[in-house]
Formats: C-alpha cells, sequence, structure tokens
C-alpha cells in the first residue's frame, strides 16, 4: 500500500485515438509492467509523463511494441505517422506517447496516478459511457455470448455454444472485474493486440498483467467512471498546451479542437497559434503541445 495511506487514482486510457478513462480511486501495492505510476502533478500543471523515444528492432511491429511499452496499439499508430505498423524496419525511430494531460473529469486526489491502456467495444458494439462501480469479480470466467455474437460468429463459419469455458478460446482472459451495469465487464483478454483498438463486443479489455494487477489492488464498491474526451486542454503555467486524438469514427474534428480552446482562453488574454492549434487537430498524434501564451501587460 501506499506509503501514507492515501488513495491512488487510476486513469485507464487511448484506446485507438480517442481518449477513454474509466477513473477509480483506490490504494495501489505491486504494479504490473504495463501499467505506469506517475506523481500526482499540481493542480497548476495537470500533465504526467513525458515523451519517449525508442529504436525499433527487424522483428519488431508496432503491436509488440505498444504491448512492451505499455501503450494502445492505435495510439501508437498515431503518434507515429508514416511508419508501417506490421514492419517499422530495423532502426527506426519510435515516438511512445507516454505523456498525458489529464483529461477534465479527472478529480486530483492522493499521491500517485496509475495507468493502463484498454481496449473498448466496437462502433456496433460501443462501450457506454456511464458512471458506476465495481460489483464482483471472477477467476477464470465463461463467456456468455449474447444473440449478436452467436450469428456473428456463425456467419463466419466459427459457431459458438451457449457458454464458453475458460480457457484459450475464451475472450475474457482469466479475471473479470464485475460491472453495476448489466453484462459488462473489465476483464483480460485472449488476444492482446485487441487492448487500444475497438475490438470487443462492449466490455473493457486490458492485458492480462494489466488485469490481474487491477483486480488485486481493486476492492468491489470502487466508483468507475468511463468517459470518452478525444481533445484535452490544459494551462501549464502560463502556457496552454492541447493533446488531440482521433474521435471513434477515426476522424479528426478541428471544430472541437477550436472550441476547447476558446473554452480554455476565455477571460485571459492569450495569444494563440492557430496555425499550430490546426495542424495538431489535423495530424491528431496523441501527443501534447503547446498552443498559446498569456500575452504579457505592456
Amino acid at each position: 500500500m501506499l506509503g501514507n495511506g492515501t488513495n491512488t487514482p487510476v486513469a485507464f486510457g487511448r484506446h485507438t485515438g480517442a481518449v477513454w478513462g474509466l477513473c477509480l480511486a483506490l490504494a495501489f501495492g505491486t504494479v504490473a509492467a504495463h501499467a505506469a505510476r506517475y506523481p500526482m502533478p499540481d493542480p497548476s500543471a495537470p500533465r504526467i509523463g513525458e515523451i519517449l523515444v525508442t529504436n525499433s528492432k527487424y522483428e519488431d511491429s508496432l503491436a509488440k511494441l505498444a504491448q512492451r511499452y505499455g501503450v494502445g496499439y492505435r495510439e501508437l499508430v498515431d503518434a507515429n505517422p508514416g511508419i508501417d505498423p506490421w514492419i517499422p524496419g530495423e532502426g527506426t525511430r519510435i515516438v511512445l506517447p507516454t505523456e498525458y494531460l489529464l483529461p477534465s473529469y479527472f478529480l486530483p486526489n492522493g499521491a500517485e496516478i496509475v495507468t493502463f491502456p484498454i481496449g473498448i467495444g466496437r462502433s456496433s458494439y460501443p462501450t457506454p459511457q456511464t458512471d458506476t462501480k465495481i460489483v464482483g469479480r471472477v477467476r477464470d470466467p465463461t463467456w456468455y455470448p449474447g444473440e449478436s455474437a452467436r450469428k456473428e460468429y456463425a456467419a463466419e463459419g466459427r459457431p459458438l455454444p451457449p457458454a464458453v469455458p475458460a480457457g484459450p478460446d475464451n475472450p475474457m482472459g482469466s479475471m473479470a472485474l464485475v460491472l453495476g451495469i448489466k453484462s459488462y465487464f473489465i476483464h483480460g483478454t485472449n488476444k492482446p493486440f485487441g487492448v487500444g483498438q475497438q475490438a470487443s463486443f462492449g466490455c473493457v479489455r486490458l492485458y492480462p498483467d494489466d488485469i490481474e494487477n487491477l483486480a488485486a489492488n481493486v476492492p468491489n464498491g470502487t466508483r468507475v467512471r468511463i468517459v470518452d474526451e478525444p481533445v484535452k486542454v490544459a494551462w501549464l503555467d502560463d502556457e496552454l498546451f492541447v493533446e488531440v486524438h482521433k474521435d471513434l469514427n477515426e476522424q479528426a474534428n478541428l471544430q472541437a479542437v477550436f472550441d476547447a480552446i476558446q473554452n480554455a482562453i476565455a477571460g485571459r488574454s492569450t495569444d494563440v497559434d492557430w496555425q499550430r492549434a490546426e495542424e495538431m487537430a489535423r495530424d491528431a498524434t496523441g501527443v501534447p503541445g503547446p498552443v498559446g501564451l498569456v500575452r504579457l501587460a505592456n
């Protein structure tokens, strides 16, 4: 547990491009390799982490690198435009998007922040944005696919039984946290590639090590908020930063970026680099960057 006994907020996010979050408050002990923990920032500078860079090896793909460094697949692809995700090549410079502005829903509390990458539901099976809590947990869960899932699998020539037992064919992995909304879970996966993408039937997926770590530290009754915030802005002292991700349709939303900046500068005399803001909105790499400064008085 934390030495001072305070809670550690947990932020999950970055499924594809849009930032999804599940914010839980809990006390954390051991943190798995894919999770990252950061000191709680000062409210005047709501930013955590830093951008890191690595060089790929011949046998690497961005999917392998995403799992190795604990980021989502799509966020890694977006942060490295123009790089072949399957064969980045020996010695290619890879940006690791491990710097984040805290989203607006996040209320600083405690000494640290722990983050995990997640996978969420496909567009036809959207993960609900809601405020709920953890109501239980299941070790080696059985998957009871719904009618639509069984039809989809049957159309692909892979008919499903009414119940899929624990094992390598079960997409829920080895552990599931039960949410207080019917039929939705935070669970592991048998396909780590789906973490960081819209790939599930609506549940939230974590890497196998991450769900084990989370389940070991999250008590029943923990509040869970599920949100989608593809555009984030924050004042870091007198400098305005933005972090832009693609939305759930994999599109950049320029108007959302401009609106967020306008809201942030309301009541402040600010010089905004609108050309830079437009570039960041169009590129939507998910990497935070400055777009404005408080105008100094003459």
